[in-house]
């Protein structure tokens, strides 16, 4: 069984979780501002129109797919303050720290989440994180 976590190494694994928090807050503005654009443009032209609807499907759906990972951001960083990060929510076994670093949102290890997927009934799907005004980056945040 592996060792349970050192301060230092989930001090590690909160940076990584608070850095790619910050990137995808960053990234998800920046998508809104050119999903409003596009929605505002009211072109005449039907092949136009046409791409503008097919973009804003895609980035409605990588819009999504990011504020999950926000979620699941937000879930680990809390089991960081709790105390029960790098534990399997299903067995309560130690996660390898290889698969953390590969995913620091897990939240299962890999025996677990395997089962999971060969059982789709039991997946549970992670919710959307709404992004408020709170979480944008202040423009002087870029450097912390």
């Amino acid at each position: 069984m592996a060792e349970k976590l050192t301060p230092e190494k989930l001090a590690f694994y909160r940076q990584l979780l608070v850095d790619r928090k910050r990137d995808l807050l960053k990234q998800t503005s920046l998508e809104d501002a050119d999903i409003n654009e596009l929605r505002r443009d009211r072109s005449a032209d039907p092949f136009d129109m046409a791409g503008n609807a097919t973009s804003l499907e895609l980035m409605a759906t990588l819009g999504n797919n990011e504020r999950r990972e926000l979620g699941e951001i937000d879930h680990a960083l809390g089991k960081i303050e709790s105390g029960t990060y790098g534990i399997c929510e299903v067995s309560g076994e130690l996660i390898g720290e290889m698969r953390l670093e590969a995913i620091p949102t897990a939240r299962y290890t890999m025996q677990v989440q395997q089962e999971r997927e060969r059982n789709p009934q039991i997946v549970d799907r992670p919710r959307r994180r709404v992004i408020s005004a709170e979480d944008l980056p202040m423009s002087g945040d870029e450097d912390s």
